[in-house]
């Protein structure tokens, strides 16, 4: 059940399609409710439980408004990340995908690219997310297919087109800043490019949903070491530390600059 549960958590706590969207239906609201209470736990059993009680909502949702394209990515995300254990089935995410193609066809091409991606088959998610933004009809499908294409130019090594994304969505999105900076410690590669991202990241007003400061800090002390400023990535680690003693990496490059 261990790791049926950080899978759960895994899909519970990425706040991914429409984070700044309103959920249409009241089965909607609860299911984002619960997807927010699942941030605040990693007990295994919760989890599970969540994830029934979101499946629940989700299709009470989907079977009050089949229209509702926000319930049927929800459900792609639900379908393609979750243990069958819990409810998840690929073939489901597929018929959701299919259904929203029929009805927004980029949006359609953004759910296969992420089902795609999910699958570890990168070629064919970068086809389905290039396309979605190629052929966006609003604005909210060309920065949701933007950003998992960086995300998957990251995963995938391919920085430059990382990079490229990222560059796209930083008139509208700020969090891009944050995500350029990650790139360049990824690759290693323009890095000075990368900390100027982040020192102007660190000045935007960030909301719940964006990278935090403490993270912000972080990427920052990753930078400077790599640029071989030992004493600015010493200052930026121990002040990621006294933000945030919890946040993934942080105990490790602490140890590593200290030395």
């Amino acid at each position: 059940m261990r790791a049926s549960g950080v899978c759960l958590r895994t899909f519970l706590v990425l706040t991914l399609f429409a984070s700044t969207l309103t959920a249409a239906s009241t089965e909607h609201q609860k299911a984002r409710r619960w997807m927010a209470e699942a941030q605040q736990t990693s007990n295994p059993v919760r989890l599970f439980l969540l994830a029934m009680d979101i499946r629940e909502a989700l299709g009470k949702a989907l079977h009050a408004d089949p229209n509702d394209l926000d319930v049927r990515l929800d459900l792609v995300r639900f379908h393609t990340v979750t243990p069958r254990i819990a409810g998840g089935d690929l073939d489901d995410a597929r018929a959701q995908a299919a259904e929203i193609a029929r009805r927004d066809a980029p949006l359609g091409h953004f759910a296969s690219g992420y089902i795609a991606y999910r699958e570890k088959d990168f070629g064919g998610a970068r086809h389905e997310l290039q396309e979605a933004v190629r052929t966006a009809r609003v604005p909210s499908t060309r920065t949701l297919a933007l950003k998992w294409l960086g995300w998957l130019s990251q995963e995938s090594q391919q920085y430059p087109d990382a990079f490229a994304a990222f560059d796209q969505l930083r008139p509208t999105d700020p969090a891009a800043l944050y995500e350029i900076g990650r790139t360049a410690v990824f690759c290693s590669c323009e890095l000075e490019r990368g900390h100027a991202a982040l020192e102007e990241y660190v000045r935007v007003k960030r909301t719940a949903e964006m990278p935090t400061l403490a993270a912000t800090r972080l990427q920052l002390a990753l930078v400077d070491e790599k640029l071989g400023d030992l004493p600015a990535a010493r200052r930026e680690v121990e002040i990621a530390w006294r933000l945030d003693r919890t946040l993934a990496g942080v105990k490790e490059a602490r140890t590593r600059l200290r030395k």
